[in-house]
């Protein structure tokens, strides 16, 4: 069988541009939402737990924790898409062996 080289794929490299540029997008949104979270989570805590509402310090507690591990799910999510992207591009980049 014969190997064979094949150059860049082009609409393969756009691709994976595009899906990193989301992915990165979907970290920078992250980390303006946590911002947002841990501006506003420590001065409801110190207004005597109300966020966004009636409430005291337990639910204030438990919405902070919410807050938190929903923040830690979408940065997985954001970096498996940023690096999936990447992992496109050099594919794309690259070519392929058969």
């Amino acid at each position: 069988m014969v190997e064979q080289q094949r150059g860049p794929h082009r609409a393969g490299q756009w691709f994976g541009g595009l899906v990193f540029a989301i992915g990165l997008a979907m970290m920078v949104a992250v980390f303006v939402f946590a911002v947002m979270a841990f501006l506003q989570v420590p001065a409801a805590l110190a207004a005597g737990g109300r966020i966004g509402g009636e409430g005291g310090l337990g639910r204030a507690l438990a919405v902070a924790a919410v807050r938190i591990g929903l923040l830690f799910v979408m940065a997985y999510v954001s970096s498996l898409f940023a690096s999936k992207g990447l992992e496109l591009f050099a594919a794309a980049r690259a070519g392929t062996r058969e």
